[in-house]
């Protein structure tokens, strides 16, 4: 079965909720595959390490329904979904497509709703009964848990509200600092460090999980367990093989589990690699899958292994294909000024420069219309993804060596000057793509760098 976690906004503690939910749950036994609605990528990879399963994005704009419903029905035991953002909140201000509660429509699935009840009452249950009212969506929200709960004078009076209202009931009330702090970066969370959360923090989401949360009503609320087992491939590749080498170690970890998923069933072999600690690519690659994530949080390192600077430039000039996305780009630049004004060498694939803004650059959904046949796909075929950045890049010199072949439009339809650098076997954007539903672009990019 299927619980979706809603938020009436964003910081209400949704991932630190969801955490401590999936922490209790696992230690009572049940097994628990994380889900994390939208095109986030950092709270997946700390569900991955509380629930010790594969966690995937639900993201009904950049796929379809039919996916969504893929991923989930392959989940065994408990499927826990982490919405985005508000409730309602999606691509589009005047419609919930895209929110978490097209989400839990899609799914079919029970809500429980958290809500931040500092300073509250009575206006807890007049808070409630605005998300449940607002839309039909609003009628899957089956009960509530409150964050920030001074006391239990406090907690009696939140229940009170809801009962008296005829809302669903309390299924949880936190007080201030009961579960433990993450750390974060720009709009999300850092990057988690594995043991740490192991060692110190998963403890302390299970011990609050049992104390504040009623896990056997939610348990309830869940219904009968899906028995399902590994996720299946559902589609057979196209025969042709591929060896690619994926950059993931601190400085780059943003990638969609089901993108890998694809290529894998398309028939590339995955070999994994650290820009920061390797000294070359591994062996017998044909192409380099270069994903976002914080190189500038490790910009030294990453000059500093000139061993695998030089092995990525001499795999592009002697016909190596490289895919890169945001931090993958900036990876692949001449340099990188930082935001305290020090500039670190980067590969120098391609001619651009790029450089750590104070403020967000870009932040939000695209689609992408090739001007061309590239890697990912035909002359004038389409796919979608998003934008998250606080950089830019600029030309390092006057070189027209290099081809913008992305026609780039947001959620709305309006054009974003946010190129896709075409340079030899190089394909290069701002972008994250989300293919993981479309093992035709995989078979795509196998039989590109193959051939």
């Amino acid at each position: 079965m299927v619980i979706v976690l809603g938020g009436t906004a964003s910081n209400t503690g949704k991932t630190s909720v969801c955490l401590a939910l999936a922490a209790g749950l696992t230690a009572r036994g049940i097994k628990v595959r994380g889900f994390k609605a939208g095109p986030d990528y950092l709270d997946p990879m700390y569900l991955e390490l509380v629930t010790g399963e594969a966690c995937y994005n639900l993201d009904p704009w950049m796929s379809s329904q039919e996916h969504v419903l893929e991923l989930v029905s392959r989940s065994p035991g408990l499927a826990l979904v982490e919405g985005v953002m508000g409730y309602y909140d999606g691509a589009y201000a005047s419609a919930s497509h895209g929110s978490t509660a097209h989400l839990a429509d899609i799914l079919d699935s029970p809500v429980i709703l958290v809500a931040n009840a500092q300073a509250m009452a009575r206006s807890f249950g007049a808070l409630v009964s605005g998300f449940i009212n607002f839309e039909q969506s609003g009628r899957r929200i089956k009960g509530i848990i409150a964050n920030g709960c001074g006391s239990s004078r406090h907690a009696d009076l939140l229940s009170m509200s809801l009962e008296s209202a005829g809302l669903p009931p309390l299924l949880g009330v936190l007080p201030a600092g009961a579960l433990p702090g993450l750390a974060s970066r720009h709009l999300g969370l850092a990057v988690p460090r594995a043991q740490e959360l192991k060692d110190d923090f998963i403890p302390l989401y299970t011990a609050a999980a049992e104390k504040y949360l009623d896990l056997d009503r939610i348990i309830s609320l869940a219904g009968e367990l899906n028995t399902a087992g590994p996720m299946a491939v559902s589609q057979q590749g196209s025969g042709a093989k591929a060896r690619i080498g994926v950059a993931r170690d601190n400085a780059f970890n943003f990638y969609y589990r089901a993108n890998l998923d694809v290529l894998e069933q398309a028939g590339a072999e995955l070999a994994f690699f650290s820009p920061i600690r390797d000294k070359q690519i591994p062996d017998g690659v044909q192409m380099l899958y270069l994903g976002g994530g914080y190189p500038e949080l490790y910009a030294y390192e990453l000059s500093q292994n000139k061993s695998m600077r030089r092995d990525i430039l001499n795999f592009v000039r002697t016909g190596g294909y490289v895919y890169a996305e945001c931090g993958g780009l900036i990876y692949l630049c001449r340099d990188l000024r930082v935001i305290n004004g020090q500039v670190f060498p980067m590969t120098g694939a391609v001619p651009f420069r790029a450089s750590m803004l104070p403020r967000r650059k870009s932040l939000g959904y695209t689609q992408v219309t090739f001007g061309r046949d590239c890697l990912l796909g035909a002359r004038g075929e389409s796919i979608k993804g998003h934008e998250f950045h606080y950089s830019e890049i600029t030309p390092a010199d006057k070189s027209n060596s290099w081809e913008n072949i992305y026609e780039v439009v947001d959620s709305r339809a309006r054009s974003k000057e946010s190129p896709g650098i075409s340079l030899k076997n190089i394909l290069a954007s701002y972008v994250h793509v989300y293919f993981g539903h479309r093992i035709e672009t995989a078979k795509r990019i196998i039989q590109w760098t193959s051939g």
